[in-house]
């Protein structure tokens, strides 16, 4: 898993994507 931003994610999810679920900032 790749740690970003203190948050551990599956190396498979885009970063893009994984910061928008750290941050909250989601596509509407």
């Amino acid at each position: 898993m790749a740690r970003i931003a203190g948050v551990e994610l599956p190396k498979n999810k885009r970063t893009e994507i994984a910061l928008t679920q750290i941050y909250g900032i989601g596509h509407s």
